[in-house]
């Protein structure tokens, strides 16, 4: 079992690089997520993109504006990348698909110490600079849907922690 920080207790804060945006979330995540695709390797300029999987009303922007750019990733589900209008910092993605979702790029977090994935997908694609905890789940490709991955972060989370 990987030794794991606990998840503070909300609300959680983050913003973007310059300071402009800043959000919060209301509620803890569904999922640590890393995602070694293309698209987020891209995104975030190294081995995966970690993200948090997160009830889209318990992602609460405070300060600043936002700019969307709609890309169809890897799976072939288009979401929407929500980033800081003014220096472009990627802060969260909106799928399509489920409206009631987001994915939160736990860099951006004021405190991401703690955001230790539960969970890894297209694992294939990863080049090594990121290995999986040993109690995390590892997926090659995309899931079929999401609920592997917010069962192994209860399994590790669980709610009355």
């Amino acid at each position: 079992m990987t030794a794991r920080p606990p998840i503070p207790a909300p609300p959680l804060k983050g913003g973007c690089l310059c300071g402009a945006a800043r959000y919060r979330l209301t509620v803890r995540p569904l999922a640590i997520n890393a995602c070694h695709c293309t698209d987020c390797k891209r995104l975030s300029g190294v081995d995966a993109a970690v993200l948090l999987h997160m009830p889209r009303e318990a992602v609460v922007l405070d300060e600043g504006a936002t700019a969307r750019f709609r890309k169809t990733a890897d799976s072939g589900r288009e979401i929407d990348i929500v980033r800081c209008a003014a220096c472009g910092t990627r802060l969260w993605h909106e799928p399509l698909s489920v409206a009631t979702l987001s994915f939160v790029a736990a860099g951006t977090l004021d405190d991401a110490a703690w955001a230790i994935p539960t969970s890894h997908i297209w694992a294939e694609r990863g080049n090594g600079s990121m290995p999986p905890a040993a109690d995390a789940l590892v997926i090659e490709g995309s899931p079929a849907d999401r609920q592997a991955l917010w069962d192994r972060f209860a399994q590790l989370y669980p709610a009355s922690a």
